[in-house]
């Protein structure tokens, strides 16, 4: 009896929280008031972020430091906070179009500077030391595109550190040592839990370190302290959590730190229903890496099954953006039924902010196995090319005053034109084209513009993806292309 006495003292003396706290929930709950509330959209820009790092140097406990340039020039700092003798290393946005974990961040600082939380931070940096690298790629970002200036993934070049980025991300790593490093990415919102219809909103990796994926201590943490993560957050979105592969890959950061030494967690940021901008999934970030950094300080995770990681499912692709199914095609006078995948691709508009979408048949046949982001049922519906309108020759003007209910309900899905707009999009669901360069054909990797019929009606209207009702009055979504 007096030996678990001892033991339940030394559990309660070693937590930073009151072992009646759910500090999990009260980070759910609570983290509207720490969102930072400047970072509103995936496409923030390195200018976004300089003047939050800024804010830094008046916080106590935050030290910054310059630690080098990107091939363009633009800052990379490390922050550091805690006293504590356990190093933690948070690295995010390597590619540049994977910006999710970069916000929430700046999250983590907003909480760790708030004063109800003193006591608590004061504890947990009496523990650890955190050292943050946010934006390492920042010309990427500059551009949302995955790569640096010089169009090198810097996730691929850890071993030859040819760009200024990868030089720094080493020399960082190589001065500080860390106990436990944090390898923050984003992943397609098209990745699957397995073969479920649930997204992958989140998936973990303990990296390989060598060929034959062997688990030494430092790997082991690294999945220990996962299961831990995987059973906090799989509170709020339970079944939404996968692995990423887990081949090694002798040319990446994440797997080379495990080799070197580091616990290495690598965190990718996948899709959530209505979550386009992946505002709930930063907020589901926060509360992982914030319980982690608690569970190295109370040493937690130590205690965590090696079969919880081994447990979670690998990430898969069986969803795709829209799924039409069990329509009718006719072909030569016999009919068909088909299901028909659309995803649909991003790019951006010329504010660099907003964006606008390219859409393509991704798959047709049958699809009863993969499962779309927006579903639909068409039993009883035929679906046949959509229609191009050659008839009177629009101004710009009288293009951004059409009706295209109009169109629609006749079939048109495009609209010919003589001269063609000068942005590659329109701000209408519909699309503007040169007569000689139109296809409307429903063939794997073209664009998406059919119309649905039933009893010879015209229901919907399918217009560069996105599916429309036809209906007069009716909110249209979506854009349409400049077909050139």
């Amino acid at each position: 009896m007096k030996s678990l006495l001892l033991i339940l003292t030394i559990i309660i003396s070693e937590s930073i929280m009151p072992q009646n706290y759910d500090f999990e929930n009260h980070l759910y709950q609570t983290y509207e008031q720490y969102k930072e509330k400047s970072l509103t959209h995936r496409r923030f820009k390195h200018l976004d972020i300089t003047p939050l790092i800024k804010l830094l140097k008046n916080k106590n406990g935050f030290t910054l430091k310059i630690v080098g340039k990107s091939v363009e020039g633009r800052d990379l700092n490390l922050i550091t906070i805690g006293k504590g003798k356990t190093k933690i290393f948070l690295w995010s946005q390597m590619h540049g179009d994977e910006p999710t974990a970069t916000a929430t961040l700046f999250d983590i600082f907003n909480f760790i500077n708030a004063i109800e939380n003193k006591d608590f931070c004061d504890k947990l940096f009496e523990r650890v030391t955190l050292y943050f690298l946010p934006m390492v790629n920042p010309d990427g970002a500059e551009r949302f595109k995955r790569r640096n200036f010089y169009d090198i993934d810097l996730n691929r070049d850890a071993s030859r550190l040819r760009c200024p980025e990868s030089k720094i991300l080493k020399t960082v790593f190589d001065t500080l040592k860390a106990d436990f490093g944090f390898n923050l990415h984003d992943q397609s919102h098209r990745y699957s839990v397995g073969n479920t219809f649930r997204t992958a909103t989140i998936s973990f990796l303990a990296p390989a370190y060598n060929y034959t994926k062997d688990v030494n201590d430092v790997r082991g943490r690294a999945m220990q302290l996962i299961g831990n993560m995987y059973q906090t957050i799989s509170q709020y979105i339970p079944g939404h959590i996968a692995k990423y592969s887990d081949e090694y890959e002798p040319r990446a950061f994440g797997d080379n730190f495990q080799k070197w030494g580091t616990s290495t967690i690598l965190i990718e940021s996948g899709g959530w229903k209505d979550d386009p901008e992946k505002q709930f999934i930063r907020k589901i970030n926060y509360i992982a890496i914030l319980s982690a950094i608690k569970s190295i300080a109370e040493e937690s995770y130590v205690n965590t099954s090696l079969d919880i990681y081994n447990s979670i499912p690998f990430n898969d692709k069986y969803i795709f953006d829209v799924v039409l199914r069990n329509l009718s095609i006719k072909n030569e006078k016999v009919k068909t039924k088909v299901d028909i995948a659309i995803n649909l691709d991003e790019f951006e508009k010329s504010d660099g902010k907003k964006i606008y979408y390219k859409s393509q048949v991704a798959d047709l046949g049958d699809l009863s196995i993969f499962y779309g982001y927006k579903d639909f049922d068409f039993t009883g519906y035929t679906i046949e090319q959509a229609s191009v309108y050659d008839g009177k020759v629009y101004t710009n003007k009288e293009l951004k005053e059409i009706d295209p209910y109009k169109f629609y309900e006749k079939g048109y899905s495009t609209i010919q034109v003589k001269k063609l707009p000068d942005d590659k999009y329109t701000t209408l669901p519909i699309n503007f084209a040169l007569k000689n360069n139109i296809d409307t054909t429903i063939n794997i990797g073209e664009q998406a513009n059919f119309i649905i019929k039933k009893d010879n009606k015209i229901g919907y209207i399918v217009v560069n993806g996105f599916l429309q009702k036809v209906e007069k009055n009716r909110k249209f979504e979506g854009n349409g292309l400049v077909i050139k």
